[in-house]
């Protein structure tokens, strides 16, 4: 999503057209949409004065439902006695309890319950640090592979011990097993 236009942005943007200048040239001078240019321009005209061109970021994101709403009142206390229940669970036992019932999907009832400071979510859980410990000298460290039931050429199936030094990289004779 773009960001704002700041406000000074767009008082220039409009003197500047009162003084004549055409919107493409705006729009080329300020890196500003001709839409938005027009939009500003619109909203100027329609309020009168410069709260009109303030930035409305109360239309911005999902509408929050009327408090007055059944529904929303309902999945609220819901929450509120079964903390512990999904929202997928609440919105089961609320169509169990009453069939006809339209309800939202049981993703708004999470934004609802996010809204209300009705989620709490625990910490991540990390694994601890670890420093790896890499071979600083010849066979300190080997790493061992085991190759279980490899086809061959000849059709007979084989078993082997892959083993690597990590120094030096060199396969350590591998012992294979028919």
């Amino acid at each position: 999503m773009p960001k704002p236009i700041p406000m000074a942005l767009r008082r220039s943007i409009i003197e500047r057209y009162k003084k004549g200048e055409k919107i493409s040239t705006l729009a080329r001078n300020y890196n500003v949409n001709r839409g938005s240019i027009y939009s500003l321009i619109r909203r100027m005209e329609q309020t009168g004065n410069v709260e009109g061109l303030k930035p409305r970021y109360g239309k911005c994101g999902k509408p929050r439902p009327e408090e007055s709403q059944f529904i929303f009142r309902a999945v609220r206390c819901m929450r509120t006695w079964h903390p512990n229940w999904g929202s997928e669970k609440i919105r089961a036992e609320m169509l169990r309890m009453r069939p006809g019932l339209a309800l939202p999907h049981y993703r708004t009832f999470n934004r609802w319950f996010h809204w209300n400071g009705q989620i709490t979510t625990a910490p991540k859980s990390t694994l601890p640090k670890q420093s790896p410990k890499r071979a600083t000298r010849l066979h300190e460290i080997w790493q061992i592979d085991a190759k279980e039931e490899m086809t061959i050429a000849d059709g007979s199936k084989n078993c082997w011990l892959n083993i690597t030094d990590e120094y030096s990289g060199a396969v350590i004779d591998p012992p294979v097993f028919p």
